[in-house]
């Protein structure tokens, strides 16, 4: 080997550049290792491992340690960090970066009863920066992962709260009462505020927040058989309305919505399928899946650019 290129195998700054365009290490400067040629073999082996492991099935199973006696009621991950809503009405966050981690308990805002035992928790979710608990008497907490414990804000529901949703890399939250969809976002000053209240025909069964939008929050709404797209300026938009085929699960990216629709079959001739909507044309881009089983859920947000997950009681 010329000496050339024996000087350009051992150039860091040639392996790291090659390390970061292949999306490995992205938040780590050159500094930060001493080899960056034996990073990236790393990174490729555990890479390939993680691929091989998943097609094959392989993997094991680690469990978050909690006191017994509390039913889990609901669970979220973001990045890592899982949440956890129990019976007890007790709200927990474990770091699974961090196997030493202790699981600390968000503290709730007493409801309007005062003293007594808690109410069950309803719905967990949670991104990067915020988490949110929906209770049982239908009350909702916001938390800081940033600054601690205690709730920045909570809002009171009359009714129980059907779903759920907070802005994947945002601040919004909504949340479905009634024949009610409420959204919450702070201002510019961080104070709190609704933005938006709308009123639909039907009760909801799934909700979302569109990410990455720009002014108002937008939210896409399932109620039994109807989708609706949720805007301050155009309110009460239907996306997807087929009398007597509802809807059995939701997803959203920042310009499409995914769900799955219920058919049946020795009726209609159709099979269940997964419908792909584009958000800005209120068409149907494609329909994809052809199955006797109900999809029981869909992954638009989070899947490579132009695929989707779906999951379906056929145990496909």
């Amino acid at each position: 080997v010329s000496r050339t290129w024996k000087i350009l195998a051992e150039d860091e700054v040639l392996w790291y550049r090659l390390c970061q365009e292949e999306g490995y290490l992205l938040d780590m400067s050159i500094s930060d290792h001493s080899c960056w040629k034996l990073a990236l073999k790393n990174c490729r082996a555990r890479e390939h491992m993680l691929k091989s492991n998943w097609k094959n099935r392989v993997g094991a199973v680690s469990q978050l340690r909690h006191e017994p006696g509390r039913v889990l009621c609901d669970v979220h991950c973001c990045d890592g960090v899982v949440m956890a809503g129990y019976t007890s009405g007790e709200v927990r966050l474990w770091d699974t970066r961090t196997w030493d981690y202790t699981a600390p308990v968000l503290a709730a805002v007493a409801g309007p009863g005062g003293a007594g035992a808690s109410p069950h928790v309803s719905f967990v979710r949670i991104n990067s920066s915020l988490a949110v608990a929906a209770y049982e008497d239908g009350t909702v907490s916001v938390w800081s992962l940033l600054l601690g414990q205690e709730p920045i804000h909570h809002f009171q529901h009359n009714q129980r709260i059907q779903a759920l949703a907070l802005a994947p890399g945002g601040s919004a939250v909504a949340t479905a009462s009634g024949f009610q969809v409420k959204v919450e976002s702070p201002d510019d000053k961080g104070f709190w505020q609704t933005p938006a209240t709308f009123e639909i025909q039907k009760l909801v069964n799934f909700l979302n927040l569109v990410p990455d939008v720009t002014g108002s929050p937008v939210a896409v709404a399932a109620a039994e058989d109807i989708v609706y797209l949720l805007k301050a300026e155009d309110p009460g938009r239907i996306l997807h309305s087929v009398y007597g085929q509802p809807v059995t699960c939701l997803d959203v990216a920042a310009h499409e919505a995914a769900f799955g629709i219920k058919t049946f079959g020795w009726l209609l001739n159709e099979p269940n399928q997964i419908l792909l909507y584009n958000l800005e044309t209120n068409q149907c881009v494609t329909k994809v899946g052809s199955s006797i089983g109900d999809f029981s859920c869909v992954n638009l947000h989070s899947s490579p650019p132009n695929m989707l997950v779906a999951g379906n009681k056929d145990r496909r």
